[in-house]
């Protein structure tokens, strides 16, 4: 059966299922027949909280931060080598 998701209007297809979930918004849905019923999302409210969760300033203690580097330039020496490796082999 063809349903429209009430959310991001995409139509796509479904079998006997009961529920299931859009393959484009991915928003739960429980299939009535020939309508569906979703769960009530006020995107509005989701759109401010991720608002909040990226605007949130996040310190980071030097020391930790220095850390961080020392094992970001590890990973670099260490991605370099096997880099070096594979193009000794493949070359």
């Amino acid at each position: 059966m063809l349903v429209i998701c009430p959310n991001c209007k995409k139509e796509f297809i479904i079998g006997d299922e009961l529920f299931g979930e859009c393959p484009n918004c991915h928003i739960k849905l429980m299939f009535r027949g020939e309508n569906e019923l979703i769960e009530k999302v006020d995107i509005k409210e989701i759109e401010k909280k991720v608002d909040e969760i990226t605007s949130e300033v996040i310190e980071i203690n030097p020391v930790d931060k220095l850390l961080i580097d020392e094992i970001g330039r590890e990973a670099e020496k260490k991605i370099s080598y096997v880099e070096k490796k594979v193009d000794e082999i493949i070359g």
